[in-house]
C-alpha cells in the first residue's frame, strides 16, 4: 500500500509518501519540506495570508520533485491524507484543494486527517513496538494536552491548556525578550547556558492546576524584562538565566502532570509537537516515567509522514473516506464520531 500524505496548517508545507507492507510494516519512500521561517521573520510570527499564498506555490513543486526523487508513480498510489484542521483556514484550504484535485485526476481516495492525530501516531509509525494502550503529551505551538490513546481514532483528553500553549509561552516570552523569530527555540539554546538563580523565579501556578494555563507567565516575564531591563539586555550570564527560570516554568508543569499520569497508570508515554525537541524536556521526562518514546528531531515539527500514516491506517482498516472540510479547532476526542466506526 502506498499513501501520499500533505501537511500545510500553519507555516511549513510537508509532502511524503509512505509504503506499507503485507505485514504491517512501514516506511518512508521519500519526503519534502518547505519552512517559511525567512518569509514570516519580518513581521515576528505567521502571516496567514503570506503562509497560504505559499503553500499554494509550494505544493505543486514539492509534489512533482517526490515523485520524481522516489521514482514512484501516481498511478501506483492508493490513498492520500490532507491535514484538515486544526490550523490555519487558508492555508488547509491551499492543501485540501490540492490533494482532491490530485484525487480527482487520478481516481485515489482522499482521507481528512487530523494533524494532531498525525502527531499522536508518529511514535507508532517510528516504534512499531508502541501499541495502544498509552498515554501521549501533545506539546506545540498551539496544543498542550495529555491523551489516553486507546485505539485509532479513539482518544480522551485527559488535561489541556485552558489559554497559551507551551509553545505560545515560548514563543511569546522570546518576543518580550527582543529575541528574534523563531524565539522559542532561541530562548532554549540560552536557557542551556543559564542556572537556577534566586533572584529570578517564574510562577508554577500551572503544576497544580487541574489543566495546563501559561498565560500568567507570559506576564510574569514581561514585569521582569520592565523591572530588570537595563541589566538584563547588558549581562549575558544574567539573560541566560532569565532563560533557564522561562523555560523551567514552562517544562515543570509538563513533566509534573505527565509523570503523575504515567505512573498512577502505569502506562509508556509518547511525548509529540514542535516542543516535544526541547532538549530539557526530553531530560526531565526521561528521568521521570520508565518507558517513554520521542520521534525523530525532523518528526517533531509538521511533516508530511505523520499523515500519509494516519490515512494508511484508515486505509488499510477499511474505513471509507467521510466528507471532506477544514476545522481550525479539531479535538482529537471527535475523531470515533467522525470516522463513524469504532477502531481497535
Amino acid at each position: 500500500m502506498i499513501v501520499l500524505g500533505i501537511e500545510s496548517s500553519c507555516d511549513e508545507t510537508g509532502l511524503a509518501i509512505l509504503e506499507i507492507d503485507d505485514a504491517g510494516v512501514s516506511s518512508i519512500r521519500g519526503e519534502v519540506l518547505s519552512s517559511q521561517v525567512a518569509l514570516h521573520e519580518k513581521y515576528g510570527g505567521v502571516v496567514p495570508e503570506l503562509a497560504s499564498r505559499e503553500h499554494m506555490r509550494n505544493l505543486p513543486v514539492l509534489c512533482e520533485e517526490l515523485f520524481d526523487t522516489t521514482g514512484i508513480s501516481r498511478k501506483d498510489v492508493d490513498g492520500i491524507g490532507v491535514t484538515c484542521g486544526p490550523g490555519l483556514k487558508g492555508c488547509l484550504l491551499m492543501g485540501v484543494t490540492f490533494a482532491q484535485g490530485l484525487g480527482l485526476s487520478e481516481k485515489i481516495p482522499v482521507f481528512p486527517v487530523n494533524h494532531i492525530e498525525g502527531h499522536i501516531l508518529s511514535g507508532e509509525l517510528h516504534e512499531p513496538t508502541i501499541k495502544p494502550p498509552y498515554l501521549t503529551l501533545v506539546v506545540s505551538g498551539g496544543h498542550t494536552e495529555i491523551i489516553l490513546v486507546e485505539g485509532l481514532g479513539r482518544y480522551t483528553c485527559l488535561c489541556r491548556t485552558r489559554d497559551d500553549a507551551a509553545g505560545e509561552a515560548f514563543d511569546k516570552s522570546a518576543n518580550l525578550l527582543e529575541l528574534q523569530y523563531p524565539g522559542g527555540a532561541r530562548l532554549a539554546g540560552w536557557a542551556d547556558k543559564g542556572a537556577p538563580s534566586a533572584r529570578f523565579k517564574v510562577p508554577r501556578v500551572a503544576r497544580e492546576m487541574e489543566d495546563f494555563s501559561f498565560s500568567g507567565l507570559k506576564t510574569a516575564v514581561a514585569l521582569m524584562v520592565k523591572r530588570n531591563r537595563e541589566e538584563l539586555f547588558g549581562d549575558e550570564k544574567l539573560f541566560a538565566d532569565v532563560c533557564w527560570a522561562i523555560q523551567d516554568g514552562i517544562v515543570d508543569p509538563l513533566v509534573v502532570k505527565v509523570s503523575r499520569e504515567v505512573n498512577a497508570r502505569r502506562l509508556p508515554l509518547v511525548v509529540c509537537g514542535g516542543v516535544s525537541a526541547n532538549a530539557e524536556l526530553r531530560r526531565r521526562l526521561t528521568e521521570k516515567c520508565r518507558t517513554v518514546y520521542f520521534p525523530p528531531m525532523k518528526h517533531c515539527i509538521d511533516n508530511g509522514a505523520m499523515i500519509a500514516y494516519v490515512a494508511a491506517r484508515y486505509l488499510a482498516a477499511g474505513t471509507k473516506p467521510p466528507h471532506i472540510d477544514i476545522f481550525s479547532r479539531w479535538p482529537v476526542e471527535t475523531l470515533s464520531d467522525f470516522y463513524g466506526v469504532a477502531h481497535g
